[in-house]
């Protein structure tokens, strides 16, 4: 485990499981923003079938789960030039034949915690490149996910390909309540990140609380995946942790969706800064039937919490 703590949040990391970062939690209220699994079980579900839930997984290189992320990763301390403590991780993506860092770090007046993520092309010729960031959360019939975005694609994991669909009601069900919905689906949401719509992903509890993930432009993609309320998705939620530990996840990307990859130019070095925090708003507008006047009101909360301006600087100075 590598542990990093300001007065606001502390953050676990685990070193040998792909550098996933198991726990995050928010000191003021005691509360975990993220699911953090209390048991250790692997799944036939990755890349090379060894993977696990809970708390948020980087996956670079192949479509699905990270081949390693069951498998250490090389990992250091350095420092920021104001002497802040950065955790390094890093690993030699073997499949695209690149390298790849993560570098998480909470300043000492920082409301979130800062990730960047750094992948090198190194040769002459184009690859193509994968990317997602797999945060797991706490699942409640009161957790709304909020989303800039008013369509998305939506894939059932049943006969035909994903459907675009209009966001926020599907099929007459309000698919941002996700206990709302029988059956394990997908929806990849279009950010317009094109028009300069800055990309963010949130999950509030009934009080206008819990979890934000921002990030700088390059990160476009968002994506919430959910188990259902089926039997066959109780179940696998209860065997991959415990009962009582219901969860969704809400994924941030480099491409629309994981069924893609963008086109890396020979020669090339992509960054990008990941922020993760705990976000209060209004409750009544949260969770009122404007969905524009929701998401309004969590980035504007959004925005005080990590202005958008101070995260293009950071990663901007972030070149240590």
């Amino acid at each position: 485990m590598a542990v990093l703590e300001n007065d606001t949040l502390k953050a676990t990391f685990m070193l040998e499981l792909g550098g996933r970062l198991r726990s995050l939690i928010h000191k003021p209220t005691g509360r975990e923003l993220r699911e953090a699994n209390p048991v250790f079980q692997p799944a036939n579900l990755a890349v090379r079938n060894a993977w696990l839930s809970g708390g948020v997984e980087w996956n670079i290189g192949m479509l699905g789960h990270f081949p390693l992320t069951c498998a250490p990763l090389f990992a250091g301390r350095i420092t920021t030039p104001d002497g802040t403590p950065v955790l390094r991780m890093w690993e030699w993506e073997r499949l695209r034949q690149t390298p790849y860092q993560i570098d998480a770090w909470l300043p000492p007046d920082s409301q979130v915690l800062y990730v960047r993520v750094r992948i090198t092309n190194p040769h002459d010729e184009q690859v193509p490149m994968y990317w997602w960031s797999n945060a797991a959360v706490p699942e409640t019939p009161a957790t709304r996910v909020l989303v800039p975005a008013d369509t998305a694609y939506n894939f059932g994991y049943g006969e035909g390909g994903p459907a675009r669909v209009d966001i926020t009601i599907v099929q007459g069900t309000d698919v941002s309540y996700t206990t709302n919905i029988g059956r394990a689906c997908d929806f990849f949401f279009h950010v317009a990140t094109e028009d300069g719509q800055r990309p963010w992903v949130s999950a509030l509890d009934g009080e206008g609380r819990r979890y934000v993930q921002v990030s700088t432009q390059r990160l476009a993609g968002r994506k919430l995946f959910l188990w259902g309320l089926g039997a066959g998705g109780r179940r696998w939620q209860e065997w991959l942790t415990e009962p009582g530990h219901a969860y969704l996840e809400i994924h941030a990307g480099l491409a629309r969706t994981q069924m893609q990859h963008l086109p890396m130019p020979a020669h090339t070095d992509w960054q990008w800064l990941e922020s993760y925090g705990y976000l209060e708003a209004d409750p009544e507008q949260i969770h009122g039937d404007d969905w524009a006047a929701a998401n309004a009101a969590a980035e504007q909360s959004l925005e005080e919490l990590v202005p958008r301006a101070r995260m293009e600087a950071d990663l901007e100075a972030a070149q240590f």
